[in-house]
């Protein structure tokens, strides 16, 4: 898939269940269990949280990725809203593609016939199952990006995923600047730094060295038709985004740092972490890492 453009979703691991059972130490996780984590983390009624999560992580769950989103929605209460990122790079330019490749001879068979991104019906891909399962609940309500989608569901859901722009897809008028607008949080649940992609609405709002727009294809329906539609974006650098999450850690009074079931978790305020990454892309990244030209 495209190099470069988003962070690598790389919620999902090659564990088979078997292997999960075999890392599991003590009793395997509950729905009340992680109710009971997640409040000790410091998730709240009411908040309006972006989850990025990987399942096999948390050990064995009674109930699995549904047990994980009820905990979720014992402690958000309907005053809550979740949001999950929920997109669909296999729905892009096949050129670019690596993970894996294809040959050369396919990619305009593949441009001619990949299906139009639907909100109903394209699968996430390397999302992780709690957030494919997340965009098939009763009222989740899912953003128009046919690569770069967001889904929420609760009290601001259509405020967060509405007038998602095609063009600058993590910038101003996406849902992560909406999440930024409502003070939201952030939990990354059992998956690290790389996965933020809060760091991407940082990277558009610095203007940093290094950065530059690049072309990106995907399928969508235009007028009640398909069509392989070509938009800008902003060539996003993925090896920034654990050194900024790593110096945050060290530096951000805000963070909590726990244990939901067996996995590693992070809750931050997402406002803290962008105004603290666009600091720091203006003002250290150049003499810690070169920036990404390609």
């Amino acid at each position: 898939m495209p190099a470069k453009i988003h962070a690598r979703a790389a919620h999902a691991t090659n564990m088979t269940e078997q292997d999960v059972v075999n890392s599991t130490k003590g009793l395997p996780a509950t729905i009340e269990s992680l109710t009971k984590d997640l409040i000790d983390l410091g998730v709240k009624p009411g908040m309006t949280l972006l989850v990025h999560s990987s399942l096999s992580s948390l050990g064995w769950v009674v109930g699995g990725a549904q047990a994980v989103l009820m905990g979720l929605g014992n402690v958000l209460t309907e005053s809550g809203t979740l949001v999950m990122p929920t997109f669909t790079d296999s729905n892009g330019e096949p050129s670019g593609w690596s993970k894996p490749p294809v040959p050369e001879p396919w990619w305009q068979v593949i441009r001619d016939h990949m299906p139009a991104y639907d909100p109903d019906l394209s699968p996430t891909r390397e999302m992780g199952i709690i957030s494919e399962t997340f965009r098939k609940m009763p009222g989740v309500l899912r953003s128009s990006h046919p690569e770069l989608s967001f889904a929420a569901r609760g009290p601001l859901s259509e405020a967060i995923i509405d007038n998602h722009s095609l063009w600058y897809s993590l910038g101003e008028k996406s849902p992560l600047a909406r999440i930024y607008e409502h003070n939201g949080w952030v939990l990354l649940l059992g998956v690290g730094y790389g996965n933020n992609t809060s760091m991407h609405l940082a990277e558009y709002r610095a203007n940093a060295p290094g950065y530059h727009e690049v072309k990106i294809s995907a399928a969508m329906m235009v007028e009640g038709r398909r069509e392989w539609v070509t938009y800008k974006n902003i060539n996003y650098n993925e090896d920034l985004l654990v050194p900024v999450g790593e110096d945050f850690d060290r530096e951000c009074p805000d963070i909590r740092i726990g244990k939901v079931a067996q996995a590693s978790a992070r809750l931050f305020p997402q406002r803290a972490f962008v105004d603290f990454a666009i600091d720091w892309l203006k003002n250290r990244m150049p003499d810690r890492i070169k920036p990404y030209k390609s």
